[in-house]
């Protein structure tokens, strides 16, 4: 009897064990897929190039892609922008109903309360992706690769800031979509009421402080600084005096930043340049205001 009774308790025992090891497995499978860090989500509204409304947990929430900005084709009180109607177009051929991956940075929501996220096509192997993963499969960074948005950086959430400086980079080179002059100029001619074609860093004066792999500023770039004409000069003029619409730059290296129009506003490179919305954000950083 006590012989039975011993043997029952043995078996009970393996099968505790047993389903012990099993939970075991089943959260370190958890772990390496990065289920805590990328959320399923599926985008029910595309409302321009970088801002969707997607269906999460069975709730429906407005975000923002994170590290990006495509011109304005909804703004209420701006103009339609240079290349803003294919960013919305692209956005919506390859987002609308569609199941994504969430990934977030820092912040879970900017200050009008959107979800701040990467947007993934595919979820990567792991929580800190290759830079081939980035590319092939995160659409934040499709976006700025195939010329549809700028690479923006806003802090805190500057994971990928670097890497997106770089493939912005390639799409200048490459006169990828927004970079594209002979279109930019086709559109300006059109539409003259879009002053701000390239809203962040006023429009062809964008790429005077990128350099190429040899460290000489393109020649385009210098020939459209050339041809820039006295209203465009004027209107820097005046958003540089109106702060609530000018974007601020600041060096990361430095600690220092310039409201846009200013003089050294186009001097910061790709890779030390961090924007806010006003001058409060950036004190609250810790950057100071140039001195000139």
């Amino acid at each position: 009897m006590f012989d039975k009774i011993k043997n029952k308790i043995f078996r009970l025992g393996s099968m505790c064990l047993c389903l012990v090891l099993l939970a075991s497995l089943v959260g370190c499978g958890d772990k390496n897929t990065g289920d805590s860090s990328f959320q399923r989500a599926t985008v029910v509204r595309v409302i321009d190039g970088d801002t969707l409304h997607v269906s999460l947990d069975g709730k429906k929430y407005k975000l923002r892609m994170i590290g990006v900005d495509t011109p304005e084709t909804v703004h209420p009180n701006k103009p339609v922008q240079f290349y803003g109607k294919e960013a919305s177009y692209y956005t919506k051929k390859q987002l609308k109903d569609k199941t994504v991956y969430l990934q977030k940075d820092v912040s879970d929501t900017d200050k009008y309360g959107r979800l701040l996220k990467y947007v993934w096509l595919e979820r990567p192997s792991s929580d800190n992706p290759s830079h081939e993963e980035i590319a092939r499969y995160m659409y934040n960074a499709q976006l700025v690769i195939n010329g549809y948005a700028y690479s923006y950086s806003y802090q805190p959430d500057t994971r990928y800031s670097d890497l997106f400086a770089k493939f912005q980079h390639q799409a200048q080179e490459n006169s990828r979509g927004l970079w594209d002059e002979a279109r930019l100029k086709s559109f300006n001619q059109t539409h003259p009421e879009a002053i701000e074609t390239r809203p962040l860093n006023k429009g062809k004066s964008i790429k005077k402080g990128n350099k190429n792999t040899s460290g000489q500023v393109s020649k385009s770039a210098t020939d459209i600084n050339k041809n820039q004409d006295m209203s465009s000069k004027e209107h820097n003029s005046q958003v540089a005096d109106d702060n609530s619409q000018a974007y601020i730059k600041a060096n990361k290296k430095s600690m220092v930043y310039h409201i846009r129009g200013s003089k050294g506003y186009d001097s910061i490179s790709d890779k030390n340049a961090v924007y806010f919305d006003n001058e409060d954000d950036a004190i609250a950083a810790g950057y100071r205001k140039a001195k000139r």
